[in-house]
């Protein structure tokens, strides 16, 4: 008989293994990384800009742009650019290269810290590694993933596999994760999660930093929102709208992570940037957000599931899991994201697909113990549905597991796993 999540807690305890929070899944735990003056850790970056899509001429600059702005400039210890290996364009690669070292000189950065993965993919892969393998407890890496995963992939894995832990991968597009219709990627995030790495999925910032769409250049009326930049005084604001110009897209979707980054704030409106770039008024961080969507695919271990993309757009991102086998399965991970409280108390959704005549169970659990009682997935119709928990006390550092039961091979879908922030909360009763 198979054992369940509370008899492998009290086997663990009884061992005297450590418990998740004790060094146990993961990684032990620090505060937000950014408190509006100073940085607690450093900063990576991976970034494309030489095939599929030129956004990146404007968004690698605009992100440099932030962080300096910021004040952290100091902080970034590696950037790498052009990472898009199987396919390229000679000459999107300079233009890139242009507005990367261009923001670099105007905006204050290290020189030696930018490595061009067409003409160096050896340092910027040895540049990823020394990053990672500098870090610790007290000094993690934010590792901002701007474009596919195939050179983060093979930078984390000449690193050292202790110091992964103290790692936060962060990413917002579909695309860059390896999944895409148009382009054969040769890794994905689920690769990139399994090498020990914490993950942070944020909102698509395209629906924020983005006001024309792909595949054709931008209309007049989709420029206006952006002539703040054209017609500043200060020089490298101009050079910002001259990239983004370049690019022919009004579009720096990417930089939106570096905006959260600093701030917990996944609403990167072009209002706030302007804020920020132009009035230098550095916006102060939240002091937890107020949701945490972990998505179903980041989920530190898949038990018994896989990542499905079915390009459902009804789906968060457009993917989910399914069971990979019939029977049972199980997701979970350690909950240590950036911005959020130590303690607190949440109510918890889980967004499962209910499936008529489906006899799958689910059940919720922090640290080993039920939170709520089961629930069936059956339904009237196949369709998404969402399952609160309420009041559920989650420390950093517990371990989120939703267990899924009596599932068809391909069934029991699962969506993500959303925490609605209700109030900080001590020591479960």
């Amino acid at each position: 008989m198979k054992a369940g999540p509370v008899a492998v807690w009290a086997l663990v305890a009884l061992l005297g293994l450590p418990l998740p929070g004790q060094g146990g899944l993961d990684a032990p735990l620090g505060p937000c990384p950014f408190d509006g003056k100073d940085f607690r850790g450093r900063i990576a970056w991976s970034g494309d800009g030489n095939f599929n899509d030129e956004d990146d001429w404007a968004a690698s600059p605009v992100a440099l742009a932030i962080l300096a702005r910021c004040g952290v400039a100091g902080k970034l210890v590696h950037f790498n650019y052009n990472s898009i290996l199987a396919r390229t364009d000679p000459n999107w690669e300079r233009e890139h290269e242009r507005s990367v070292l261009g923001a670099a000189e105007r905006f204050g950065f290290r020189r030696a810290v930018f490595h061009d993965c067409r003409k160096d993919l050896a340092g910027a892969l040895s540049g990823i590694a020394r990053a990672i393998d500098e870090s610790s407890a007290e000094n993690p890496l934010y590792f901002i993933l701007a474009g596919p995963m195939d050179v983060p992939y093979r930078g984390i894995a000449k690193s050292d596999p202790a110091k992964r832990r103290f790692v936060y991968c962060i990413s917002h597009s579909r695309w860059n994760d390896g999944y895409a219709r148009n382009y054969k990627h040769t890794a994905n995030k689920r690769q990139v999660i399994s090498q020990g790495v914490h993950w942070v999925q944020i909102v698509d910032q395209n629906r924020y930093l983005s006001t024309s769409p792909y595949g054709r250049p931008a209309r007049a009326d989709e420029w206006k929102a952006w002539r703040w930049m054209r017609d500043s005084t200060d020089p490298g604001l101009r050079f910002l709208w001259d990239r983004m110009r370049a690019s022919k897209r009004s579009d720096c979707s990417d930089a939106g992570m570096a905006w959260f980054l600093m701030t917990g704030d996944q609403e990167t409106e072009i209002a706030k940037l302007r804020r920020l770039l132009e009035g230098r008024d550095t916006p102060r961080p939240v002091a937890a957000r107020e949701q945490v969507r972990i998505e179903a695919e980041s989920f530190q271990a898949l038990d018994g599931y896989e990542a499905e993309d079915r390009n459902d757009r009804r789906a968060s991102h457009r993917l989910n899991v399914r069971l990979s086998s019939a029977g049972a399965g199980r997701i979970r991970t350690c909950f240590d994201e950036p911005y959020v409280a130590a303690a607190a108390v949440y109510d918890v959704d889980v967004r499962y697909f209910g499936e008529a005549g489906g006899r799958c169970e689910l059940a919720l659990f922090v640290n080993g113990a039920r939170r709520g009682p089961a629930w069936p997935a059956a339904a009237a119709k196949q369709t998404w549905l969402t399952r609160t928990a309420p009041d559920v006390r989650i420390r950093r550092g517990d371990e989120i597991t939703v267990e899924v039961r009596g599932g068809a091979r391909g069934g029991g879908r699962l969506d993500y796993v959303q925490l609605n922030f209700k109030g900080r909360g001590g020591e479960e009763k």
